[in-house]
């Protein structure tokens, strides 16, 4: 992964545009006995929140934020087949916030599926003006060892983002 050199204060448009609510380290979510633990900090959560609320001026910064909270395939998935969409359809977006609901399922190279609630704040000048839409996002994490960090690899299922349409051989 590279580093990316991002202006401060689009750091900090980004950090006041969007709001991401994390638990602390909770007791462990089991589903089907399978026990999954989602860190306090999480990338891959913030990976989703920039990406539903891009910075109207500064796109290419916006595309290397987002990147920097995913794998480097997750990034070459996104920069290819998102990147555009979510770029136009996030310019009314004010804010948002991705909470984690849960791990849906551990897959046998380590990665996960989590699931987590999206809140999309759009069109706000007084916070009680904003009009807001909420879903549930499934996302594919991948533990980076080197960077002691779990990942967003790709958005499986959520806003502007459909599942994949398969063809029958």
């Amino acid at each position: 992964m590279k580093n990316i050199k991002v202006p401060i204060m689009l750091v900090l448009g980004l950090l006041s545009m969007s709001a991401v609510v994390f638990p602390a380290y909770a007791s462990p979510i089991i589903n089907d006995g399978i026990a999954f633990e989602i860190p306090k900090e999480n990338n891959a959560l913030m990976a989703v929140v920039m990406m539903y609320a891009p910075t109207p001026e500064f796109h290419s910064y916006w595309r290397d934020a987002v990147c920097g909270f995913m794998t480097e395939g997750g990034c070459a998935y996104f920069t290819d087949n998102l990147e555009s969409t979510l770029w136009q359809t996030g310019q009314g977006v004010t804010g948002d916030r991705a909470s984690p609901i849960g791990g849906v399922a551990k897959l046998d190279d380590g990665s996960q599926v989590w699931k987590a609630a999206l809140t999309i704040y759009r069109n706000c000048g007084v916070p009680k003006n904003c009009k807001t839409s909420e879903s549930n996002v499934y996302l594919h994490v991948i533990y980076d060892e080197t960077q002691g960090k779990w990942l967003l690899n790709r958005v499986l299922y959520g806003p502007n983002i459909d599942f994949p349409k398969f063809e029958e051989q």
